[in-house]
């Protein structure tokens, strides 16, 4: 899992636990909801190609109690690197529960599209992972994972051509 991926999921997921410890109490799910943008210089999804990077999100945090936490989040990354272009249209809910450290993560993780050729790389279905390992065990899996296991060489790959 790149380092980008890992901190949207550890993000989540800790935005997930800090929000459980101060809602756990209620009868009725808290719901938050947030908006972000950025604009950065990823040197570290493929070494050596700095990738600009233009990122539009939504994120959906609902907690139902200390034990289950949804967070479902809508990420649109456009990009570009050694002059090419690509988008990473992303669409998944991370069900939480803080307390054991396991989440599922359900949906489209990344859907990387380059104009005039469509996909090239798409990491979707459900991964259920357990975060207190180290590192983290995987504990069931469904749907194709080739970012979650074999990185962004795809498109490395496309952007070094």
């Amino acid at each position: 899992m790149s380092s980008r991926s890992k901190r949207v999921v550890l993000g989540a997921s800790i935005l997930a636990a800090l929000i459980v410890s101060a809602t756990a109490t209620a009868t009725r799910p808290e719901i938050t909801r947030f908006s972000f943008d950025d604009h950065y210089i990823d040197t570290q999804t493929c070494p050596g190609i700095p990738i600009d990077t233009l990122l539009e999100g939504r994120v959906t945090v609902t907690v139902h109690s200390s034990t289950r936490v949804e967070v479902h989040q809508r990420l649109v990354y456009r990009a570009t690197g050694n002059g090419k272009s690509f988008t990473d249209n992303e669409s998944y809910t991370e069900f939480a529960n803080p307390e054991t450290g396991v989440s599922r993560f359900v949906g489209t993780t990344i859907n990387i599209q380059v104009p005039h050729h469509g996909n090239l790389l798409v990491d979707a279905g459900t991964l259920t992972i357990d975060f207190t390992t180290d590192p983290w065990t995987v504990l069931h899996e469904g749907g194709p994972h080739p970012l979650f296991y074999d990185g962004y060489g795809p498109l490395c790959d496309y952007l070094s051509s």
